[in-house]
């Protein structure tokens, strides 16, 4: 077990255990929990992870052929799974309505910060400090957040602030430290591919998480040719349609629907003709 968790991951496992059991006494939360359960358990949920999980297999496998991963890095590659991969595929639905999210996805992995964050977690602590460290650093985190929702409490921000700065420093010093008494141990190949690991998964990620953006953003658009009409011919044809004449132009397309009507669906020839009349009134516009 001390070769498989660390003894932070151990505090971490051990508070969440407590904390959820808490939180599973109360009913509302009991109840909470079935309905996430239960969308989770969705098909089309389950079809995305799925589909996820197969990328990741075929990057990993790929990663191995060329020496970049090995099965050391199995743990590592299965919390990335869930504590990253995850995250970045439920954000999907909103990387449109965010200039830039690529971009500063992968620079977001190059930051100095980064190299901070991986020598603080390179050694953990006893277990009996890591059991004090885990909940005091997490509480204090979320009092600095909600802190800055007010301006009352100002003076509590500007204190936790501090706080979690010194101590932040201090694990990065110690940290340092660390490093040096045990240089031997972190001038391996197995620490280099530690921390970069994480980084390789999550810019491989990214064609995956961008197709699926796309895939989500059009089926957000397209869903609304269901309200013009009750046809699945006419649906299907209408989807086929849009998607051939306005290609990448997501934009073009959610107009489109929006200067369409429902007269617009009743048949094949009306679905070309609210096109063709879609851009003939562009053309007027510009």
């Amino acid at each position: 077990m001390d070769q498989l968790f660390n003894n932070r991951e151990l505090a971490v496992v051990f508070w969440s255990f407590i904390l959820l059991s808490w939180a599973f006494t109360k009913e509302g939360v009991r109840d909470s929990a079935k309905h996430v359960l239960s969308a989770f358990f969705h098909p089309i949920i389950l079809t995305l992870f799925a589909l996820m999980g197969g990328y990741v297999y075929l990057v990993v496998g790929a990663l191995y052929s060329v020496g970049l991963w090995n099965y050391e890095q199995f743990k590592a590659t299965i919390l990335w799974f869930i504590f990253v991969a995850s995250v970045e595929l439920f954000k999907a639905n909103t990387i449109y309505d965010e200039e830039g999210y690529f971009k500063k996805s992968i620079l977001g992995h190059f930051k100095l910060l980064v190299v901070f964050e991986f020598i603080v977690a390179f050694q953990s602590y006893s277990l009996i400090a890591e059991l004090i460290i885990v909940p005091v650093s997490s509480y204090a985190v979320l009092m600095l957040a909600y802190s800055e929702l007010r301006e009352e409490y100002k003076p509590v921000e500007n204190i936790l602030s501090w706080a979690l700065f010194v101590f932040g420093a201090f694990m990065v010093s110690y940290g340092f430290y660390f490093i040096y008494s045990n240089f031997g141990e972190f001038a391996e190949l197995k620490t280099l591919m530690d921390f970069t690991t994480p980084i390789i998964l999550s810019v491989l990620l990214l064609p995956f998480i961008f197709v699926i953006s796309v895939y989500m953003l059009y089926e957000r658009i397209l869903v609304r040719v269901n309200i013009y009409t009750d046809n699945k011919s006419h649906r299907m044809y209408a989807k086929f349609k849009a998607l051939i004449h306005f290609k990448g132009d997501h934009n073009g397309l959610n107009k489109w629907l929006a200067f369409s009507c429902m007269s617009d669906f009743e048949s094949r020839k009306k679905i070309d003709e609210s096109i063709i009349s879609f851009n003939i009134r562009k053309d007027e516009m510009v």
